[in-house]
């Protein structure tokens, strides 16, 4: 599936490249962030490519057809991989919490595939950290620290085959650009 959004023809919000996870894991991470961050659980399930860390977000002012037709490229190079969740960390003097994963590789190897392409990136003074949010707009209360460190990750393998470009208007919204799936 190639399927591109032009409302748009440039980049105007804070945009990103992300894996799409599939269900039934999508539905399990919609479920926890419903429990932890509300506002959040609005939004696809997705494990960041760019825009976060290592690579930060797209250089807005680009032509959207132009960074599908870099996604197509990158994304004819990949082939679908699986993924298991390993355990809840929060970045570093944040309310920032996440799944990281089993093994980041193949992770590493799209964001670095995506970053040798035309499109331009914002820099970002943070590592990659391949990993899924659960929750961030809020400090966790005391009783949600130690339900969330305490919880059982879902640690049942996906596979991973799908690359989406999201814009994000707001806080609470999203909106798809484009996506493509691996090998094609």
């Amino acid at each position: 599936m190639n399927e591109i959004n032009t409302h748009s023809n440039t980049i105007c919000h804070p945009s990103y490249i992300v894996l799409n996870i599939p269900s039934p894991m999508a539905e399990v991470i919609q479920s926890l962030r419903a429990k932890y961050d509300v506002r959040r659980a609005s939004l696809p399930a997705e494990i960041t490519l760019t825009g976060s860390s290592g690579t930060g977000l797209i250089e807005p002012g680009q032509d959207i057809e132009m960074i599908a037709a870099e996604m197509n490229r990158v994304a004819k190079t990949l082939q679908p991989f699986t993924a298991q969740f390993s355990k809840l960390e929060r970045f570093p003097n944040t309310d920032i919490y996440f799944l990281t994963l089993n093994d980041d590789t193949m992770f590493n190897h799209a964001r670095l595939a995506l970053e040798n392409t035309a499109i331009r990136f914002q820099p970002t003074p943070y590592p990659y950290t391949a990993h899924c949010t659960l929750k961030l707009r809020s400090e966790p209360t005391d009783a949600e620290l130690l339900e969330m460190f305490f919880m059982d990750v879902p640690k049942t393998p996906f596979q991973l085959s799908q690359m989406s470009l999201y814009s994000l208007p707001d806080t609470e919204s999203c909106e798809l650009l484009h996506t493509v799936e691996f090998g094609r």
